[in-house]
């Protein structure tokens, strides 16, 4: 393949540092790479190494996988303990079910809490939709045509339909 001229010196310089080597095939492990870019990664290599071979022999130790429906789990467990204490009148089979449908939406264990919070401990939907239509946690007590933000959620309004009147409104959820 021909390699591309530029009349401008500077887009001839962008063109070189980018375009795809003529060297053949490309690096196949961070060696490879390591040696054509002249970097000294050994030591650094060597230890991270040392580290995944670790972790993989704690694996087969403890008998974890690592797997992320593991995650899900733990994630489970601390949206099902929230939630027994945000609805304590909740039987425990309707607790574990909204406990799933939390984990499912994959907040950090402070975010769950937080969304709990905001939106109720059957909002996990209301959530999954906001972060989909890139409304935030701290956009709930925003008013829109004097309603606060969660108040619509919670009364049904779809996520986008509040993004749009917020955004006729001039308005900004996002922040």
């Amino acid at each position: 393949m021909p390699r591309a001229r530029f009349t401008d010196p500077e887009l001839q310089v962008v063109y070189d540092c980018l375009a795809p080597t003529e060297s053949g095939a490309p690096a196949d492990t961070a060696e490879t790479i390591a040696a054509r870019e002249g970097l000294d990664l050994a030591a650094d290599l060597a230890a991270a190494r040392r580290r995944t071979a670790r972790a993989t022999t704690s694996r087969r130790r403890t008998g974890s996988g690592g797997r992320p429906h593991d995650d899900r789990r733990s994630l489970e467990h601390h949206a099902f303990t929230l939630l027994s204490r945000q609805a304590p009148h909740l039987r425990p089979s309707v607790l574990r079910a909204r406990a799933l449908a939390w984990a499912k939406v994959g907040l950090w264990p402070a975010e769950t809490e937080a969304w709990i919070r905001a939106v109720g401990v059957d909002g996990a939907a209301i959530a999954r939709d906001c972060r989909t239509a890139g409304i935030a946690l701290s956009a709930m007590n925003v008013l829109l045509d004097g309603m606060r933000v969660k108040h619509r959620l919670r009364g049904g309004e779809p996520a986008f339909a509040v993004l749009a009147r917020a955004a006729s409104s001039g308005r900004c959820l996002s922040e």
